[in-house]
């Protein structure tokens, strides 16, 4: 490679993408598929936050998400299920399918109803 070559791939590796920042790298067409045990990055608000997916067998097939900021646990979400509801770094998400040591699967809940957060009867 001569001298010009190596300039020309110098310049080439420096050149950053127009592409706009997103909260979820990973959410396609408003579903995030979590890897079982792959943690996952977001960056929101100044923090980092990690998001890790694990999937049990027993009592039946059924999902655990725990969401770390800054290396400290903030959140943890048991038993999911497909209809289960969580947060994560304050968008609302619905488990769509946990398929065991695989996946769990969310799509973005775009109105909560009353029942969805939490509130009681009366209010």
């Amino acid at each position: 490679m001569s001298r010009d070559d190596a300039r020309d791939t110098r310049q080439v590796s420096g050149v950053t993408t127009d592409r706009p920042q997103v909260k979820y790298p990973f959410e396609f067409d408003g579903r995030w598929v979590l890897r079982y045990h792959i943690p996952y990055t977001v960056e929101h608000e100044g923090c980092t936050h990690r998001i890790v997916a694990t999937i049990f067998a027993q009592p039946s097939v059924h999902g655990r998400i725990q969401v770390n900021r800054d290396g400290r646990l903030i959140a943890e979400y048991d038993e999911l299920v497909p209809g289960s509801v969580v947060e994560i770094t304050g968008d609302v998400w619905r488990v769509t399918e946990v398929a065991y040591r695989t996946r769990v699967v969310l799509e973005r809940v775009l109105e909560q109803t009353k029942e969805e957060a939490g509130a009681q009867a009366g209010e």
